[in-house]
């Protein structure tokens, strides 16, 4: 499997509502959220290969605000783009006033920015999906939005959690991919995801599948003897 990360990632600038944010009618998002502390900011600097790149924050839930990357076309052809991290949403020493504000401000941007190709939830793969995840996914479903599941921290679970919890993922339904920022294990499964999703399909080779139509199964084929 080829997987290309992207390269030449520059910060682009820090956005207080979707209003504010930059035009992106010809330009692909590929956008991040999840709960504070899931590793939303760490993956995000793994699929870049660079260290930081989302000024990741001992503090959970520092990121308040939309936040753009640019990506320039890769050299196989492939689109610039834009990743864009959300606010996390869920961190307990926020104030209800607080929450409800970050989460207002998602919600308005993925309503009003219409070229967001791909986005990518992120959980700790020790949980299951809570009321914020089974919203954030009944909105895709509602919208078409084609999205896929990160679950990171993967190396933070044992065989019998990994087993348990690919029986969950098959089950549950949605996309999804196990990934572990510190070992980079299913980094590049992720990325060639996220790559064919903002490829037109005659660029794809015959034996891909993109994101948005994969049932999961295929995301994760771990046994228990991975790392």
């Amino acid at each position: 499997m080829r997987a290309e990360y992207f390269t030449g990632v520059t910060y682009k600038g820090s956005y207080a509502s979707a209003d504010d944010c930059p035009s992106s009618a010809a330009i692909p998002i590929l956008a991040f959220t999840g709960r504070s502390n899931s590793g939303k900011s760490s993956l995000l600097s793994s699929l870049c290969r660079h260290a930081n790149l989302a000024r990741t924050s001992k503090k959970a839930g520092k990121t308040r605000t939309l936040n753009y990357f640019s990506v320039p076309p890769s050299s196989s052809g492939g689109p610039g783009l834009y990743l864009v991290d959300l606010p996390g949403y869920g961190y307990a020493a926020l104030s209800l006033t607080e929450r409800e504000q970050i989460r207002h401000m998602v919600d308005e941007y993925l309503a009003s920015v219409k070229n967001v190709k791909l986005l990518i939830i992120v959980l700790d793969a020790r949980r299951e999906p809570g009321p914020e995840e089974n919203s954030i996914r009944a909105w895709c479903d509602m919208h078409a939005q084609p999205h896929v599941f990160a679950l990171t921290k993967w190396d933070k679970l044992g065989n019998k959690e990994r087993a348990a919890a690919l029986k969950f993922w098959n089950a549950w339904g949605s996309p999804f991919v196990f990934v572990s920022n510190e070992t980079g294990y299913g980094v590049e499964k992720l990325l060639y995801k996220v790559r064919n999703t903002v490829r037109r399909p005659d660029e794809l080779p015959p034996d891909v599948i993109s994101v948005s139509s994969d049932s999961g199964a295929d995301f994760d084929d771990a046994s228990e003897d991975d790392a």
